[in-house]
Order: C-alpha cells, then structure tokens, then sequence
C-alpha cells in the first residue's frame, strides 16, 4: 500500500480516466454535547488517559462517547462479561 495522492485536502485517485478527490474527514462532525456534557466527557477521559496511558486517546475518545450515548447497550455488553462482573459484589 503506498500513500501516492494523499494530500492535506484528502485523497486524490484517479476513476475511468476521470481525477476524483474523496475529501477528509471532519472530526466535528460527531456528537454534539451541551456545554455540560462535554465538561463530563472531558473528565471522563481525563480520567480513562490516567488510568490508561497506554491507550491512544483516539481510541478512548471513541469509548468515553460511546459510553455518554448508549450506556445501556455497553452495561448490556460488560454483564455478559462473567471474568469482569465476577469483581463486583451481586445484590
């Protein structure tokens, strides 16, 4: 794989004889948060980098808003986890 027509506008290719250019991405363009929402989500991941520093923190950004809008199905997901609920006392 080589990286021949990417450029700081996107990625430029060439279709049928035809020059085409798919555009990067814009990272603004995911959830949107009330100024307290984000306030959280900024301390969530503040605490998820220390707790992990290993971890990219594109990759914990990715968790910490997946966790802000669908918790639900992450609590869903984490109880099927027997190893992980087997840490935490049952009612």
């Amino acid at each position: 794989m080589n990286c021949e027509g990417l450029t700081a506008k996107g990625l430029e290719y060439e279709e049928n004889g035809e020059k085409k250019l798919m555009p990067r991405a814009n990272i603004q363009d995911g959830y949107k948060y009330t100024l307290e929402q984000n306030q959280r989500k900024e301390y969530l991941m503040m605490l998820c980098i220390q707790k992990h520093p290993d971890l990219d923190k594109l990759t914990i950004e990715l968790m910490v808003d997946y966790w802000m809008n669908h918790s639900d199905e992450m609590i869903k997901e984490m109880e099927k986890d027997t190893d992980f609920m087997a840490k935490f006392k049952s009612n």
